[in-house]
């Protein structure tokens, strides 16, 4: 994604690496060892960053008829970065293009990573998560190659969450490369480990090659092989296929050979840290669109060159990975385990189109329930191809805005990513409620005849104290008279902060220092009222330029604070961020959020959070809720709209609070303007926004996860069907009678074959939980399957109920079958918007 333009950091020397590392002790000195250097050819997929989708599309078929020809008349290999690939080359080459792709995938000849693209992780849902990796299944039936391999290129962190899903999908291997943009002050710090296990929170590991990064087209980059293009005098054009014949002229012969000696030196130079033989250097393409057979070629002349010392393999990714794990097997070798997580950082993208992420987010939690009731439908009245085939565009629409590309290379491009952004949320939220009629969410109110209200008020046993100048709450005391506001902290809780940043400070650091602000606000309107229900309280009013417009409401019966922010101004293309502020007066306080998959604890692996050396430790991305509990209780925020958060000092300091006097803080993020490298449209040109918070308080009890899975389900549903306790969305679920008090219902969906219905659920606990539901009529038996709905066992059934057991922090897939007839294991996947994808499929097209 990376403009030649743009600056590339050293983020860590390779003597820095070195002094960490030590001397190679495999059972031979590392001169002994013969290297094999896998390259993997492929184009690293930026589907929305540097085109129109359809100019974007015709490149990638442009290339791929290039790549199939070469790899059909020749020993050369190729590689896809996602499954999108064939979903497209079938778009515009139709079955007899997808039965050639499939074919040469078959043949050994292309292989394929099980993503669908490259994705930020960190803005998904659990499902989306999920089914963003579904096609690799498909392609898997029709080909005969499953792939094992899942590849997340170009941003340079990632979530467990990621780790989780990945492993629940069953893959084994992960190939990682990045751009160090907005990760130069924390990359660093990652360990000097190229190859790692790196552990899921459910337990399974995945093998993980990670170099430390040099620059994005070498070492450690998304595109480590790119240097040999280079060496050949490419340039960087990711606006047009290019054609190019055989560059290897004595002399660029000489500096590629130069370059893969200078790779074995880098990994003989790791010592224990890389007790293998085998190297991967992949992403040849880079961000270009380049047609040439000269790297092909290049191997082959060096391998007839070779001594044998160094060999080199025109390599599909999964070569690489099944030969590590031949030789860690082989020679018994032990590599490091690493759990946790390697954190967010291009999700703050979202923020930076934060009314479009609001759109986005809304489409997914209304999407599962117009799945779970076109699943009902379903089982009553048999398949609608119509419905399913609307309900599989909007999935793939929720893919489109997640694409990890925003912004573009010119602000040409930039506006077209935006477009694809904001038709992608809308496309999806189309869909979604055309299926299913969700009832109207009236907004909660203090109830009938309310009357005007002091903005010093009782509540709940406590006191409120609002101060309408600072839009927010100065003062908050419980029925046990503490104060759960700190005094004089700086800001009150729930008060909107706007922040601007020097420009030079935006690429040094995540948390640049803020330029001052006097962040004075004009209170214009404000109104108390009491009911039966509540406190409500509303403002309106200007602050930093904006029109700030706030209502809160104090309920009466449980202990929420709902907030709601509508925001107007000029949001200018200078650095700056939007915080909403809670401050707290909790002591050793643990913050918490949730992620796809996973239930993380915020702060360093080595002071007990989950935060691996390398991550960024200053934003967290919380999927649904972001948690603070200490010692005397804590509170929970749900985030239905926004994504990024910031815990404890970071917190204070970015919201210019003196964090001395806060002893515990959660800010919210909705709107940021830092990650500048790439052209931006200033939030895509909105100037109206809308966030909503709820605030839960505990003054007593510890972090329960189905608690706060359960809160965040009443307030703003987010992409879950069911919470434990609690009814479901889909009111015709309810006769199922679900029983799980592991987790969420996350989906209830009619299954890729068309014939049965799934249920997943997520277990959030950390041990073993049972669960339970009741088959509804005409429904007589169900299986247990893995997340790509395949079966593993029957589930047995007494009187019309069956049980199940999920792992911890596991996600389990149930299908409901229709009468007695179990499914056997292996069901071809059919997926209701396209034809079945078999091995017939290719037999039925052959070789033009």
């Amino acid at each position: 994604m990376t403009a030649p333009t743009l600056r590339l950091s050293l983020i860590l020397a390779l003597v820095g690496a070195l002094s960490l590392g030590a001397v190679a002790d495999d059972g031979a000195s590392a001169a002994s060892r013969r290297w094999t250097v896998y390259i993997a050819q492929d184009k690293h997929l930026d589907y929305g960053w540097c085109g129109t989708t359809t100019e974007i599309e015709m490149r990638m078929v442009a290339l791929l008829d290039y790549y199939l020809d070469l790899v059909e008349r020749t020993n050369a290999r190729w590689n896809l970065d996602g499954t999108v690939w064939l979903e497209v080359y079938r778009r515009h080459r139709g079955e007899p293009g997808a039965a050639r792709l499939l074919r040469a995938i078959r043949d050994g000849r292309m292989g394929y990573a099980g993503n669908n693209r490259v994705l930020l992780w960190g803005l998904l849902d659990m499902e989306t998560a999920i089914r963003s990796c579904y096609a690799a299944l498909p392609i898997a039936d029709a080909s005969g190659v499953p792939t094992r391999t899942a590849l997340v290129q170009e941003n340079p962190a990632l979530t467990a969450g990621a780790a989780a899903i990945l492993s629940a999908c069953g893959f084994d291997f992960l190939g990682r490369g990045i751009y160090e943009l907005r990760a130069e002050s924390y990359q660093a710090r990652r360990a000097p480990y190229p190859l790692f296990w790196w552990r899921a929170p459910g337990g399974k590991p995945l093998l993980v090659k990670w170099d430390l990064y040099e620059k994005a087209g070498s070492w450690g980059g998304y595109a480590e092989a790119h240097e040999l293009a280079v060496l050949a005098g490419e340039k960087w054009d990711a606006h047009r296929v290019n054609h190019v014949g055989d560059r290897n002229t004595p002399d660029v012969f000489a500096r590629r050979r130069q370059f893969i000696a200078d790779t074995v030196n880098r990994y003989e130079a790791y010592g224990a840290n890389y007790p293998l033989s085998s190297i991967l250097l992949l992403g040849t393409g880079y961000d270009n669109w380049t047609c040439t057979d000269d790297l092909s070629r290049f191997i082959e002349e060096y391998n007839a060159e070779s001594d044998g010392v160094v060999r080199l393999v025109d390599a599909r990714y999964q070569d690489f990975f099944e030969a590590v794990e031949r030789e860690l097997r082989e020679k018994r070798i032990e590599l490091p385990t690493f759990e946790g997580t390697f954190g967010v950082a291009w999700e703050e993208w979202g923020a930076h189109l934060a009314a479009h992420l609001r759109d986005y987010r809304e489409a997914a939690r209304l999407l599962r329930l117009a799945e779970a009731n076109y699943a009902l439908r379903f089982m009553e009245e048999g398949p609608d191809e119509k419905t399913a085939a609307a309900l599989a565009n909007a999935q793939d629409a929720l893919l489109d805005f997640a694409e990890h590309d925003c912004g573009g290379v010119d602000l040409n491009q930039s506006a077209n990513s935006v477009d694809v952004r904001a038709g992608a949320a809308a496309r999806a939220l189309a869909v979604a409620r055309g299926v299913f009629h969700a009832p109207f969410a009236r907004a909660a109110s203090p109830g009938p005849d309310a009357l005007p209200e002091d903005l010093a008020f009782s509540w709940r046993g406590g006191r409120v104290t609002f101060s309408a100048d600072r839009a927010g709450v100065v003062s908050l005391v419980d029925r046990d008279g503490r104060e759960l506001v700190p005094p004089d902290g700086g800001v009150a809780l729930g008060e909107f902060v706007h922040r601007r940043y020097g420009e030079a400070n935006e690429f040094s650091s995540v948390s640049a220092e803020p330029l001052p602000s006097d962040g004075i606000t004009r209170a214009d309107a404000v109104r108390c009222l009491r009911g039966r229900d509540g406190v409500e309280i509303s403002t309106e009013g200007v602050r930093s330029g904006f029109v700030l417009r706030t209502r809160w409401l104090f309920h009466e019966a449980r202990p929420w604070i709902d907030i709601t922010y509508d925001l107007e101004g000029r949001w200018a293309s200078a650095p700056q961020t939007a915080h909403f502020c809670f401050p707290l007066e909790f002591a050793d306080v643990v913050y918490r959020y949730d992620q796809p998959g996973t239930i993380l604890r915020a702060g360093a692996v080595s002071a007990g959070g989950d935060d691996l050396p390398g991550a960024n430790d200053t934003l967290w991305g919380a999927a649904t809720f972001a948690s603070a509990y200490g010692v005397d209780g804590g509170v929970t925020l749900v985030t239905p709209d926004t994504v990024m958060v910031q815990f404890g000092s970071a917190a204070a300091k970015l919201a210019g609070a003196d964090a001395a006097r806060m002893p515990a803080a959660i800010v919210a993020l909705p709107m940021m303007n830092l990650t500048r490298a790439d052209h931006q449209l200033v939030q895509g040109g909105q100037t109206r926004w809308q966030f909503r918070y709820r605030l839960v308080l505990n003054t007593g009890g510890a972090f329960d996860p189905v608690a706060a899975i359960r809160e965040a389900q009443q307030f703003a549903t987010p992409a879950f069907v069911q919470a434990p306790g609690l009814e479901p969305a889909v009111a015709g679920l309810a006769r199922w009678e679900i029983a799980f008090d592991g987790g969420p219902v996350t989906a209830v969906k009619v299954a890729e074959d068309n014939r049965r219905v799934i249920v997943r659920l997520w277990n959030v606990r950390p041990d073993a939980v049972q669960g339970s539901l009741r088959l509804p009529p005409g429904w007589a038996a169900a299986e247990f399957c893995d997340v790509f709905e395949r079966p593993l066992h029957t589930l047995e059934a007494r009187s019309d109920r069956v049980t199940f057991n999920v792992e911890p922090r596991a996600v389990a897939t149930v299908a409901l079958i229709r009468g007695s007839s179990v499914l056997k294991e292996g069901v071809t996947s059919n997926k209701p918007h396209g034809p079945a994808l078999t091995n017939s499929l290719i037999e039925n097209h052959p070789e033009p």
